[in-house]
């Protein structure tokens, strides 16, 4: 049998201001505006007994519902506008309209148009469509190939012979993709034709880590005939960011590419599925700037792996930065035109001619490319902010908030290299302290930092990490051994704050003479920017013959490290520290002791600075000798892989004192770049002596926190 398609209604073009039922006399010729300005017939899930029909109503938002009736008109002549049933169907708050046909017959020609009835006076009508009632099936397959960006997904037809459409030896099959399982038969269309009863289409431009769901179709008319629903998620990603020396860091690819040519996924502003394909702006975010926000695009995609930052859309000011900060040219990467981005520092990123997405029609492809900032146009909110591309430059520009464009995401940095030749170090504040000045908004590095103040951004903590030279054979004869660092910060708000008293805590330095050490600050909220960043040292200038011979190299500023060390520390042993029953000690690892021969591993210890460790010592109350001190001076001692850098105690620094059972923290500033350990114990002076049973103390490790960790 052969299908026909008709297109022959005529739609009513009544214009309604406000509709009031009175009489059938009443004069509507003097309305100022449509109510109704769209209805549109859309696609029916068809069985052979019944079928589900979409369309879309707009504007009936502002309408009572007791005013106007919507759903299908249908009948198997041409025409069910002049000769058809009505159904009444049901409208969601976007406009869609879905309607239930039941009692139809097996192998029937159904036309079908979607309507709306208002005031039961004035109706109008979408298209006429047409499906048939079929018993037919399609069985959708699984999901193969499956990557991060692309997947396979495969359908099989039974019961299609012998209904055909007249003179083709082809059928119209299809696959519907959404993010959500409820809404799959409203998902976006890959439509196939075919002449086997098996199918398959290659998914590309997929999100990283999204589950999809999916279905398969064929077509017969405007009919539909589903098969089941299946599902697959999208594999992780692991980004690759390039350091263009900005403020913040650009992923090598697109969201949706794994290679630098790829387009990736063209998605609508705000659209974090990548799978809107409406042209109403209404279906998208709310206007605003959304990076960063739980509309950001970037959010949806598990591309960061293990990566300290987190990715998010580019802002207007960062694409600027790019376009700024840049020279551009074309370049055709495997037969992919676009524009290369090279930076001073010689690195570079590729931009391809992605073009653009209208509905599902893509434009301008290999000519032109488009890249969503999160950055609303506030002037007319109806836009965005974009990069765009084309014949080999890069300008900034606006777009629809509907149109699909690509996106290319940034990622701050984990770890900024200030620049040391603009330090400003001495008694700045004519305290008698060192001062390493990185930034201060009301010093005279304001004028010139050495650091951008807005990529200091962070929510956990900030670890600073510097090498001082020129204290060796320039201390005064009566100057102490010893002097502590401590960091001085205060985001642009002055919330959060860490201003050091020196009280040789867990944060400060001992700085001991010339070599690399590590201060470092937590915080329990976010960080954004600075007004103050200095590196205080106490009274170092006053003890030094000519501070002006004081240099200092700050070789990083780390943004929300991970200070944890994490081995095994089962074989920790309390034992006697040098055979002669005087001193106990914890044998965390020791290279002549119990714990390798255990078969302890400390190999991959590696940091900078500070050494913290958390412990809990038992066995020690109800244990003690009649006139034992119950006090016992507590610290650690440590020696890398190379003896070279080693701390042997005999500071003040980070030391405790163990009074009993219980839970207790030592710490040690370790002057340089350590790597494993050949000895990593913590000494508790007297304690063998003056315990009854030295057997009956056990030691734990809680934990081991080295924020200068490498």
């Amino acid at each position: 049998m052969k299908i026909k398609y008709f297109a022959s209604v005529m739609i009513m073009a009544i214009s309604f201001a406000t509709l009031v039922s009175c009489s059938d006399e009443d004069d509507y010729s003097i309305a100022t505006g449509d109510i109704v300005t769209t209805v549109e017939t859309g696609d029916a899930a068809v069985t052979a007994k019944s079928a589900i029909t979409t369309g879309r109503v707009l504007d009936l938002t502002k309408q009572n519902s007791a005013s106007y009736s919507i759903g299908v008109v249908y009948s198997t002549n041409p025409d069910p506008t002049t000769a058809g049933t009505k159904a009444s169907g049901s409208i969601d708050s976007v406009g869609v309209v879905t309607t239930n046909l039941n009692g139809l017959t097996k192998g029937t020609i159904y036309y079908y148009a979607t309507y709306v009835t208002l005031e039961g006076k004035v109706t109008k009508y979408g298209d006429v469509k047409s499906f048939v009632a079929t018993d037919a099936k399609i069985a959708t397959g699984g999901a193969t190939g499956i990557t991060a960006t692309k997947a396979t997904i495969t359908a099989q037809t039974t019961g299609l012979d012998g209904i055909m459409v007249e003179g083709t030896t082809e059928m119209h099959y299809g696959f519907k993709i959404s993010s959500s399982e409820l809404n799959v038969q409203k998902g976006v269309d890959y439509p196939i034709t075919a002449t086997s009863n098996n199918i398959s289409q290659v998914l590309t431009g997929l999100i990283p880590g999204m589950t999809y769901y999916y279905t398969s179709y064929f077509q017969l008319g405007d009919g539909l005939v589903y098969g089941d629903t299946k599902s697959f998620k999208a594999e992780k990603q692991n980004m690759e960011y390039v350091d263009l020396g900005l403020s913040v860091l650009w992923a090598k690819c697109n969201i949706g590419a794994e290679e630098e040519q790829e387009t990736g996924a063209l998605v609508g502003y705000g659209d974090k599925t990548g799978l809107n394909r409406s042209e109403y702006l209404l279906d998208y975010s709310p206007t605003g700037d959304i990076f960063g926000t739980e509309n950001d695009i970037v959010n949806a995609a598990d591309i960061d792996g293990n990566a300290i930052m987190n990715s998010t859309m580019p802002t207007k000011a960062q694409m600027d930065e790019l376009i700024a900060g840049t020279t551009q040219e074309v370049k055709t990467v495997n037969g992919v035109t676009g524009v290369l981005f090279k930076a001073k520092n010689g690195n570079s990123i590729f931009m391809p001619y992605t073009g653009y997405r209208n509905a599902s029609t893509i434009n301008g492809a290999g000519t032109e490319g488009l890249y969503w900032t999160g950055s609303n146009y506030s002037i007319a909110t109806d836009y965005s902010n974009t990069l765009k591309l084309s014949s080999g430059n890069a300008t900034s520009g606006l777009s629809k908030r509907s149109l699909g464009l690509a996106v290319r995401s940034v990622r701050l940095s984990p770890v900024i290299k200030p620049n040391s030749d603009k330090l400003i170090v001495g008694d700045i504040e004519s305290n008698g302290n060192l001062r390493i000045e990185l930034y201060n908004q009301y010093g005279s590095s304001a004028k010139d930092p050495s650091i951008n103040p807005s990529q200091v951004k962070f929510s956990k903590n900030m670890v600073v990490t510097f090498k001082i030279t020129g204290i060796k054979d320039n201390l005064k004869p009566s100057a102490a051994a010893s002097h502590i660092a401590g960091l001085e910060y205060a985001d642009a708000d002055w919330s959060p704050s860490h201003f050091s008293k020196f009280p040789g805590d867990k944060y400060d330095a001992n700085v001991t003479g010339d070599g690399t050490y590590t201060v470092w600050m937590e915080t329990s909220s976010a960080a954004e920017g600075a007004m103050v960043f200095c590196v205080d040292i106490a009274n170092l200038s006053n003890d030094l013959l000519d501070p002006s011979q004081v240099k200092v190299d700050v070789e990083s500023i780390k943004f929300d490290v991970d200070p944890s060390f994490e081995m095994d520390y089962s074989n920790t042993v309390f034992a006697n520290k040098d055979g002669k029953g005087i001193d106990g000690r914890i044998e965390i690892y020791n290279e002549y002791g119990s714990t390798k021969t255990a078969g302890t591993n400390a190999s991959a210890l590696s940091f900078v600075g500070n050494m913290i460790v958390n412990f809990t010592i038992s066995g020690i109350d109800g244990n003690l000798i009649d006139g034992a001190s119950k006090s016992y001076l507590t610290e650690l001692s440590y020696a890398d892989a190379d003896w070279s850098p080693s701390y042997w105690g005999g500071s003040t620094f980070g030391r405790t004192t163990v009074t009993g059972d219980g839970t207790y923290t030592v710490f040690a500033s370790i002057n340089g770049d350590a790597k494993g350990a050949v000895v990593w114990t913590i000494e508790l002076y007297n304690l063998w002596k003056e315990l009854s049973d030295p057997s009956k103390v056990k030691v734990h490790i809680n934990s081991v926190t080295v924020p200068g960790k490498n």
